[in-house]
């Protein structure tokens, strides 16, 4: 017995110590934000579709006051909305001022990830799913290229087929809000709502996976929302340094946004090939979405050019060697869930107490109540210079590990 736990821990401990070696940022599996998500079924009650501020759970409006009263969370009341769907702030506040720092406004913050490395493209779409993701997924699988997809928790709701297949295809899923509201113009609690929520969704339909990044729809964030995302969800926040408006085109292929946008098809095309042709300092990160045949055939159309040009395409974490989750390094890093999402640390006291336990004749066992989830994906696309191939390996072992802890307590109960 006492061979097996020396080999036990050192199996674990091995895998503690190479997870942190193969990513920049270690995963949070010793943070509290886990512990406010508990998997559910897609049965279970979600907020109704794109209604704004959806009401947050009570374990989100504690963890929230928890940063407020630390004085984690800035104190200034939410910009107000204009008649030309911008923003702006209270007669006398300067939103451009580092102390609230609207992006909308002008100030880009540090702590915000703008641009890609020297020499880098992060793919990345916004507000998925929709019709059109089908269509960019089978273009992704035949080029083998892996994208960051910031989904719509409402859109989710409405199409969990094809977040299955964005997911399954090795994609990265990361946060687009529940309704795609102006964000600085909402209270704590709308803002806690719409990040929830879509976190929530993420997890109970990924196998438990939480996610770790997210976009605020038209980007529009200010140093009081990044906090919210940050201190309570521990959400890095993702903006852009070139913009497509590719949004702005209709499944007409005509404009919505007048002179801002493109006015169709061929004058996206045109658009992109201008930023491919970029300058490779700083990397790209082009804002561009999966709404519409237009908005994808923006993408599929510069795609040869993209490679010519030599740029190195990967996901949002992958330009950083970050973690894709929370709890998982990459795509097909396998979550860990014990009852309501103990992190590895618990594990490993778990596993110690009940295999302790299980040497007295005398003792009572309580059943095993832990579920490895596996996904039923696939071997995710091997992309240049990403970290997915090495998140798998990585992945796999801890599979087994974990399978090994099982049944070595079931073994003893």
């Amino acid at each position: 017995m006492t061979l097996l736990l020396c080999t036990l821990y050192a199996v674990l401990a091995c895998l503690s110590v190479e997870g942190v070696r193969g990513s920049a940022t270690h995963l949070h599996r010793d943070s509290d934000v886990v512990k406010l998500f508990t998997r559910r079924g897609l049965n279970n009650k979600y907020p109704p579709p794109d209604v704004p501020g959806p009401t947050p759970r009570a374990e989100w409006i504690d963890a929230l006051n928890r940063e407020k009263a630390a004085g984690h969370i800035p104190n200034f009341k939410p910009s107000i909305k204009t008649a030309d769907e911008n923003v702006k702030y209270e007669a006398g506040v300067n939103g451009s001022d580092a102390s609230i720092c609207s992006w909308t406004i002008g100030c880009k913050s540090p702590t915000d990830i703008t641009d890609a490395p020297a020499g880098m493209m992060g793919i990345s779409f916004d507000d998925g799913p929709e019709p059109a993701s089908s269509q960019l997924m089978k273009f992704l699988k035949s080029v083998n290229q892996t994208a960051t997809h910031f989904m719509i928790g409402s859109r989710i709701q409405q199409s969990p087929g094809d977040f299955a297949v964005a997911l399954n295809q090795g994609g990265h899923i990361a946060v687009h809000t529940w309704s795609h509201p102006l964000m600085t113009t909402l209270n704590d609690t709308a803002v806690l709502g719409e990040i929830g929520w879509t976190l929530q969704i993420i997890f109970d339909l990924s196998g438990g996976r939480l996610p770790a990044f997210w976009r605020p729809p038209f980007g529009d964030v200010d140093n009081r929302v990044r906090a919210i995302a940050k201190n309570v969800f521990g959400l890095q926040t993702v903006i852009w340094n070139q913009d497509t408006n590719d949004w702005c085109l209709t499944p007409q292929n005509t404009n919505t946004c007048g002179a801002e946008g493109p006015s169709n098809q061929a004058a996206l095309d045109v658009e992109m090939s201008r930023f491919v042709k970029m300058p490779k300092n700083p990397g790209l990160i082009i804002l561009e979405h999966e709404l519409t045949t237009h908005s994808v055939h923006g993408f599929t159309h510069a795609w040869p050019s993209i490679k010519q040009a030599g740029w190195d395409t990967r996901p949002i974490p992958s330009l950083f060697n970050m973690s894709w989750y929370q709890n998982a390094n990459g795509a097909f890093d396998q979550p860990i869930q014990l009852n309501s999402l103990l992190d590895a640390s618990e594990v490993v006291a778990s596993a110690r107490a009940r295999l302790a336990a299980s040497s007295d004749k005398t003792s009572t066992n309580p059943p095993l109540n832990s579920t490895v989830l596996v996904s039923s994906a696939k071997k995710p696309p091997q992309v240049g210079g990403s970290t997915a191939g090495a998140s798998y390996r990585g992945s796999t072992f801890q599979i087994i590990t974990l399978i090994f802890v099982q049944a070595l307590i079931l073994a003893r109960l």
